[in-house]
């Protein structure tokens, strides 16, 4: 499963979820954010709230124990 859902047809391709990535997770990629190591997102939140254009969705994990 992805973490991070990325909207096209919203995305401006303002760079702000790549520039603020702290896991370095999203590159821009034929100029639109493209995730290229989801599995090391630590679902951070932070490219959700720097999105301008409310484009990027967070799927949280279930934890089963």
């Amino acid at each position: 499963m992805k973490p991070i859902i990325i909207d096209t047809n919203k995305c401006t391709s303002c760079r702000n979820c790549e520039k603020i990535c702290p896991g370095d997770v999203i590159r821009m990629v034929d100029g639109y954010p493209k995730i290229v190591y989801g599995d090391d997102c630590w679902y951070c939140g932070s490219c959700q709230v720097e999105c301008p254009e409310n484009a990027i969705t967070i799927k949280f994990p279930y934890l089963i124990r």
